[in-house]
């Protein structure tokens, strides 16, 4: 039985490896037929080497962000962390709680 639990581990880790090889594949040729179609299409209607060349270089931004996208969201909470220093524009209102003012609405007739 400890066997084939070990070979149904490497199954997992192997499944696993081929899954994130496709995932890279997929995602980096994808990203690149939607730069080289935005290239296209704005050299098409515009017929500007600047213009293709800003559609280039906004693809490649994009496709980094893509790609980077784990380690953005990864350090965006060593980013934005809450300061107990800083003051508050609602005055009472600490951090993780909001104080919201309702007024009622003129011209509306009765509210049922």
């Amino acid at each position: 039985m400890h066997a084939d639990v070990t070979v149904l581990a490497g199954a997992i880790d192997d499944v696993d490896r081929l899954t994130q090889k496709a995932t890279t594949l997929l995602s980096g040729s994808v990203m690149l037929l939607m730069v080289v179609a935005a290239v296209v299409v704005t050299w098409a209607k515009s017929k500007s080497v600047v213009a293709a060349f800003v559609a280039a270089l906004g693809g490649a931004a994009l496709w980094f962000v893509v790609l980077n996208a784990p380690t953005f969201r990864d350090s965006i909470g060593d980013d934005l962390t809450p300061s107990s220093s800083s003051s508050s524009a609602v005055h009472g209102a600490g951090p993780g709680h909001a104080i919201v003012q309702t007024q009622p609405l003129s011209g509306r007739g009765e509210q049922r």
